[in-house]
């Protein structure tokens, strides 16, 4: 299997450089052991991919990936060989800026989902351009492998695991999973007149 990745912004590695220095000199709260122990000089950045949303409503509505919109840019960065941390820039005014860092466990999470699309028989010789996609709403996570002809979605933490487990979809597949919890979730908004859900 072979990846392809968009066409990113050319300066986005030098964006990103001086926040992860600055995160790397405050090793603060919740930073995880081995982001804590990376050191500048060995830390490295992953092609840039994007991410994209899918809406409660358009979920619920069983519409599919195309409404889904486009996101932040998104950089593993490793540290010796290790995934350590998720890097986030945004474009904003057709600009570029570094919109948030994760130390948790999206970016140890997608590279065992990466793994095991790699050892996916029907995906061997393929090529994917790799997305990952968000429906914020019910916490779900998910690897993205995009072809012309086909999707491949893995769901990785911390998508509830009675809603999805780490193994490959189909579009089709996932989102059947998904629409259910999405019509009761949506159900429960449009319920709520106490104006406190979602906020």
């Amino acid at each position: 299997m072979q990846l392809t990745y968009p066409k990113a912004p050319a300066n986005g590695a030098q964006v990103l450089r001086p926040a992860l220095q600055a995160a790397l000199q405050s090793k603060g709260f919740g930073v995880n052991r081995q982001f804590a122990q990376a050191t500048a000089s060995k830390v490295s950045l992953s092609e840039p991919y994007r991410g994209y949303s899918l809406s409660l409503e358009d979920l619920a509505q069983g519409k599919g990936l195309q409404q889904a919109t486009l996101g932040d840019w998104h950089y593993l960065v490793f540290s010796d060989g290790v995934s350590i941390a998720d890097a986030q820039l945004a474009e904003v005014a057709g600009q570029v800026e570094f919109s948030s860092l994760n130390h948790g466990a999206l970016a140890p999470a997608t590279v065992n989902a990466l793994n095991l699309a790699e050892k996916a028989p029907h995906l061997k010789g393929r090529t994917f351009e790799l997305r990952v996609l968000f429906v914020s709403a019910l916490q779900v996570v998910a690897i993205w492998l995009h072809a012309s002809d086909e999707d491949v979605l893995i769901p990785i933490e911390p998508t509830p695991k009675r809603l999805a487990s780490t193994k490959l979809y189909s579009e089709a597949a996932l989102l059947a999973l998904l629409a259910p919890a999405a019509q009761q979730a949506k159900a429960a908004f449009d319920a709520d007149t106490t104006g406190l859900l979602g906020s």
